[in-house]
């Protein structure tokens, strides 16, 4: 089997299905990677307000 240099339907069909997996799941990180910052912003905002409280 040779390669011609050009896909067959099935191949482009699959393509694109991997590009839009591919799109969602680079979405789906980025929602993580927000969440975990605010995440960390809060906690560390949850943090130094104890920690003032505590010197008062």
């Amino acid at each position: 089997m040779s390669y011609s240099g050009t896909l067959e339907k099935k191949d482009t069909e699959l393509l694109k299905k991997l590009q839009s997996e591919n799109t969602l799941l680079l979405e789906e990180n980025r929602k993580l990677n927000d969440t975990i910052s605010w995440m960390h912003d809060t906690i560390w905002h949850l943090i130094s307000t104890r920690h003032t409280d505590r010197d008062c």
